[in-house]
């Protein structure tokens, strides 16, 4: 028997995401487990979305003052940015139940792929649950794939979610014990 206490959902916001973070929430609910949810993006364009909600912080016309010098810090910048970024993708209940945590995180050269086996190895998630795209003969040989690249080098167990996917996820938490 194994236990699962932290689920790391990595998104681009694209469909296979969201197809992988259905499975990754009932996983979580499964197994009493955190959910996170992570997004990676290009540095330079982590630091334009930090500083609009650094901005938008700023500007807010009911945000009270902030008492530190300076301002806010990147971390509480970083961690309501994610929240308005990927906060939308759970339901509230969902987001409860499993406790929910969103990021952001940040890559140079290493690309996608070692950023997110970074975050999972910071967090020492025990699964990860990522979603793929089918690709074509050319686009899999001149780009490969995030989620290939995460697979040899992770942490931990990754499922992968092929999208479209067969739905294993049924709503209400009942399986289908006949069919599909």
């Amino acid at each position: 028997m194994f236990a699962l206490k932290r689920i790391l959902v990595p998104t681009n916001l694209g469909e296979p995401s969201k197809a992988a973070l259905k499975y990754g929430v009932e996983f979580a609910r499964q197994f009493g487990a955190q959910l996170y949810l992570v997004r990676v993006l290009a540095d330079k364009d982590l630091d334009v979305v930090l500083e609009t909600e650094r901005v938008m912080e700023v500007l807010a016309p009911d945000a009270p003052p902030d008492p530190r010098p300076g301002g806010p810090d990147r971390d509480s910048i970083a961690d309501n940015a994610a929240r308005e970024e990927l906060g939308h993708l759970l339901d509230p209940r969902d987001a409860r139940a499993t406790d929910a945590e969103y990021l952001l995180r940040g890559f140079k050269t290493g690309g996608p792929a070692d950023a997110i086996v970074a975050c999972a190895t910071e967090l020492d998630v025990e699964l990860i649950v990522m979603g793929k795209h089918r690709l074509g003969f050319v686009e899999h040989l001149l780009a490969g794939s995030v989620t290939e690249q995460v697979v040899r080098h992770a942490p931990c167990p990754v499922l992968i979610v092929q999208h479209p996917e067969h739905e294993f996820v049924v709503p209400g938490g009942e399986a289908n014990p006949g069919g599909t």
